[in-house]
């Protein structure tokens, strides 16, 4: 009996090992495979790796849409910043050549550093797919890099840490909204002190995640995490106490440029969430029929991520809803376009994105504790957000073209 209940205690031994090991390397060697695509030089001659480089290459392109174009307006808004006076937001309009119906907006970079491909779409879609004869009823206003800052300084937030996609709305109430998700995992979520990336703490950061996971379940968890919170200005996806100021200046030119479209369609372009290589849609949920019918309508073909189930997330104050409300009685389509990066329908891609946005955010508010762990930290950050595979950055290219082509012409129909 006694030999039984010593290889019962040696066979528990190596299964907790076994597990250990399993959860340690599947978490610290996570590697999605890329889509399975060929690599165009073309595509990846968009892509630029600095904001100026981008900003640049932007108003390029609005140069010479203007030079085969009747009409094209160029202008820029400058940004306050305590750190840098050549901060702006750019912008690209063009108006129909005969009635205001139906108006496109696309805008990159409301979260910095996913700019960087959203930049690329733009600049592609200037080149390769915008043409005249495409604008008799309908307009376009292109928006580049809504967060210069954080485009500039490759991070998702603002100078004051906030999270734009958190932070719009007309109604100041927004700052009262309650996380309790958030202040229950603070500890966990907004860790202080130098970044230590070879930490017990985050070596092993899957079990910690693991645990949460049991208690809570992984919806709650995704919602607590990535919903957006109004108290804690040093922790991630802070919403802001105050309106940040792109908030003014895109209503400001929204009410001058928008308001004699009688439709409007507001595409906002992200990163990270989602399947690699995906081009996913991400609206929050909708429950007035018309406007669900309508992008149902508009982006026929694809799947609609409404937010309403387990694996997505409702978010306040995002920017593509404030544009519509800037515009009551207009048909205004709000949408999300995010091309996914690390499988977060996964366990594992769920948490290493966490996990990559928690140490991300600790190094930005306390330092690091070596050089080498600012350079580990700032490449998962970069592999969430701007994946440096040149499979992926072609395959985001040729999707975000084939749904404009058919968003496109489907808009059009409405």
């Amino acid at each position: 009996m006694k030999r039984f209940l010593k290889r019962i205690g040696w066979l528990m031994a190596l299964l907790i090992v076994g597990a250990l090991a399993y959860t340690y390397i599947s978490f610290n060697y996570y590697s999605p495979e890329d889509p399975d695509v060929e690599i165009d030089a073309q595509s990846l001659g968009f892509y630029q790796d600095s904001w100026s480089d981008c900003r640049a290459a932007f108003r390029n392109q609005a140069e010479n849409m203007k030079s085969r174009f009747d009409s094209v307006e160029i202008f820029s808004v400058p940004l306050k910043s305590q750190t840098d006076n050549d901060l702006t937001i750019d912008f690209c309009y063009v108006p129909p050549k005969d009635t205001t119906e139906k108006l496109v907006i696309l805008i990159s970079g409301t979260h910095g550093i996913e700019g960087y491909v959203g930049s690329a779409v733009q600049q592609m879609l200037m080149q390769e797919f915008f043409q005249p004869e495409m604008f008799s009823t309908t307009g376009l206003l292109l928006v580049h890099g809504l967060n210069a800052w954080g485009f500039k300084h490759q991070r998702r937030f603002s100078e004051n840490n906030v999270d734009l996609n958190r932070n719009f709305s007309d109604d100041r109430t927004l700052f009262e909204t309650q996380n309790d998700g958030f202040v229950a995992l603070y500890d966990m979520l907004t860790p202080k002190g130098e970044l230590n990336m070879n930490s017990i703490g985050n070596r092993f950061f899957m079990l910690k995640a693991i645990q949460k996971i049991v208690l809570k379940g992984m919806p709650a968890l995704l919602q607590a995490f990535a919903q957006g919170q109004y108290q804690f200005p040093e922790g991630i996806y802070f919403g802001g106490q105050n309106f940040e100021q792109q908030v003014e200046i895109l209503k400001s030119v929204l009410t001058e440029k928008a308001s004699s479209y009688s439709m409007l369609l507001n595409l906002d372009l992200h990163t990270g969430f989602g399947e690699r290589g995906e081009l996913h849609l991400f609206p929050n949920p909708v429950d007035d029929p018309v406007l669900k019918h309508s992008m149902e309508k508009v982006f026929a073909g694809y799947r609609i991520d409404w937010g309403d189930s387990d694996n997505f997330y409702t978010v306040h104050g995002q920017m593509v809803e404030y544009v519509s409300s800037l515009f009551p009685g207009k048909l205004s389509i709000p949408m999300l376009m995010e091309f996914g990066t690390l499988n977060t329908g996964t366990t594992v891609g769920a948490v290493k994105s966490a996990h990559i946005s928690i140490v991300e955010n600790q190094g930005a508010h306390y330092g690091y504790k070596t050089p080498q762990d600012s350079i580990k930290a700032k490449a998962g950050y970069y592999e969430m957000f701007y994946p440096p595979s040149e499979k992926w950055r072609t395959n985001a290219i040729h999707a975000s073209k084939a749904m404009m082509e058919n968003i496109w012409e489907n808009f059009q129909e409405l």
